[in-house]
């Protein structure tokens, strides 16, 4: 027997046809994916920003650990003598020189170009600092030397540029040498700074204005006088009542509050002190 053929029915036509109509979104469902794309994009991109931050700290960390070899190195060679924080004359500092306080330092001059070289050791990748002629500490880069116990001494001018020795040291592997360092000028903007300062000035017995910059993820890199480093986080900040820009004669501002320094991650590693200090 032969089978008869049926003839495509009306419906079965108008039902192919819709079926090949519906293999497009429609307006509903482009806007939910588009939704759903957006909520995604909002919750992996800020997981990306954390991931290439802790990239760069890890690079920062390089750097530190670096720089604290060449201060380390610097030491053997020179009698048990850190390298001085700074001059008399305001003309050097232990990452450089310059010919005028107008003009920015210069690696090539400083005392420990020689352990180490290449610029961009001094350079911390997740700092963008304010660059100005003729700006406040340019050429340091985006590490500062713990200058008032280490580098120098906690007393008056200019017997303070005068370095510790390496037995002065009483706790290497806890005294602070070196951190991410920054400084807030009364417009807001961070600029280079090469001094991570302890919270107090002991010998004036007076506040000093933060300089610790916990830039990565709320973090800061810190070198010891033992040569390890490690991520340290902010504990305590302050603000002294002095505004920087008074330091060239700014007059009519307003200085920063502990609430200013704290937005800028600008603090101390400490209440007091004892991190810092080399007794």
């Amino acid at each position: 027997m032969f089978a008869r053929s049926r003839a495509p029915h009306a419906k079965d036509t108008e039902g192919a046809a819709m079926g090949r109509a519906r293999c497009g979104f429609t307006l509903v469902e482009l806007l939910v994916v588009i939704a759903i794309v957006g909520i995604l994009t909002a919750m992996i991109f800020p997981v990306f920003a954390r991931a290439r931050e802790a990239a760069r700290k890890v690079t920062c960390m390089s750097n530190l650990k670096q720089l604290s070899l060449a201060i380390l190195m610097y030491v053997e060679d020179n009698d048990g003598g850190f390298v001085p924080g700074q001059s008399p004359d305001n003309l050097m500092r232990w990452h450089g020189t310059r010919a005028s306080v107008e003009e920015p330092f210069r690696p090539e001059g400083g005392p420990l170009w020689e352990y180490y070289r290449h610029e961009g050791v001094k350079n911390c990748p997740s700092f963008s600092p304010a660059s100005e002629e003729g700006g406040f500490e340019q050429g340091t880069g985006g590490y500062g030397y713990n200058s008032q116990y280490v580098g120098g001494a906690p007393t008056g001018w200019p017997e303070m540029c005068v370095p510790a020795k390496e037995f002065m040291i009483a706790k290497p592997s806890e005294t602070v040498m070196l951190t991410d360092t920054a400084f807030l000028d009364c417009e807001g903007k961070l600029f280079e700074y090469s001094f991570c300062e302890p919270p107090y000035y002991e010998f004036w017995n007076s506040l000093v204005e933060p300089s610790t910059h916990f830039r990565h993820n709320g973090l800061t890199n810190v070198a010891f006088c033992d040569g390890h480093a490690r991520a340290m986080p902010l504990v305590y900040t302050h603000a002294s009542g002095w505004c920087p820009s008074s330091y060239s004669g700014g007059e009519g501002v307003t200085p920063h509050t502990a609430e200013d320094y704290e937005a800028g991650r600008l603090g101390f590693l400490g209440e007091d002190n004892s991190l810092y200090d080399r007794r």
